[in-house]
């Protein structure tokens, strides 16, 4: 019997950009974006870098990729934007950066639930009260 070698398809550049943002490789990000792969890339979810930057509370990256020119109001496939994943971490510094940056803060997910609900239902006190200030 002989041995199967199992080959790998080579990895696209922009799963590569989404692994170098989930692991905080702000280096490798750099190159990746300089070898043309759009920061607004989104995987087979609909996510795109800076979702997985606010998800991953990596506010360095979140930094980079928005003046890099990310659209801070991209949607997943569930309807979640980076503003939806840093208030789903409780990460108010992510929270301003994104509004500051023009995030939308009156959106809803696919299933309904606003900002404002997921702050309550998270006991994120500190966002609910900068989300309730806001104009």
């Amino acid at each position: 019997m002989e041995d199967e070698t199992v080959v790998k398809a080579p990895m696209s550049r922009e799963h590569r950009l989404f692994q170098a943002v989930e692991k905080g490789n702000l280096e490798l990000v750099k190159t990746i974006l300089a070898e043309g792969v759009s920061v607004n890339a989104k995987d087979s979810l609909g996510n795109s870098s800076l979702i997985k930057a606010a998800d991953d509370e990596e506010l360095e990256m979140a930094k980079f990729l928005i003046e890099r020119g990310a659209n801070v109001n991209l949607r997943n496939t569930t309807g979640e934007t980076a503003l939806y994943r840093a208030v789903y971490r409780g990460n108010l510094d992510l929270v301003k950066l994104l509004v500051k940056a023009g995030a939308e803060t009156k959106v809803k997910t696919v299933g309904g639930v606003s900002l404002m609900e997921l702050a309550e239902e998270r006991g994120e006190e500190g966002i609910l009260k900068y989300l309730g200030s806001l104009k």
